[in-house]
């Protein structure tokens, strides 16, 4: 259910970004939001906190194409941010908190890179808050985090 409702806020936050010109194709989200909630369920089952971001990040990046979204640039650096992230935490350089504030600086950068004047103030649920607990096994989200 947390999932689809970042999903949900996800696309909600797109359409807020396509103030003067479409950003995105808006037709194409219906079916990129269920395309990317089937890829993201079947993230559940990675065991390292780099498979796990690297199959979140490929079902983003799925649905980013999908919807046309320009900027890929901007997703690339995102992506390669993440990857490291959660290379670093499986090297056991960082702690869970530290990635997950890291994860969120990390998303709220992306996110500023569509929408300069908005001010981030919810955690969109990618990787830092996908790992909760135990070492680098990955759990499903908890949800926004403010």
């Amino acid at each position: 259910m947390t999932r689809i409702l970042t999903i949900a806020l996800s696309a909600l936050m797109l359409a807020g970004c396509a103030s003067r010109a479409p950003l995105y194709d808006k037709s194409a989200v219906p079916n990129a939001t269920a395309a990317m909630r089937e890829a993201t369920a079947l993230c559940e089952k990675e065991q390292t906190a780099f498979t796990f971001t690297l199959c979140q990040v490929e079902a983003q990046r799925d649905f980013a194409v999908a919807i046309h979204l320009p900027k890929m640039d901007a997703f690339d650096i995102y992506a390669a941010k993440m990857l490291a992230l959660a290379a670093e935490r499986d090297a056991g350089r960082i702690t869970l908190k530290q990635m997950g504030a890291r994860a969120t600086s990390i998303r709220n950068d992306y996110w500023l890179a569509y929408a300069p004047r908005a001010r981030p103030t919810y955690d969109h649920g990618s990787v830092g808050t996908f790992f909760v607990g135990t070492s680098t096994t990955p759990v499903a989200n908890s949800g926004p985090s403010s």
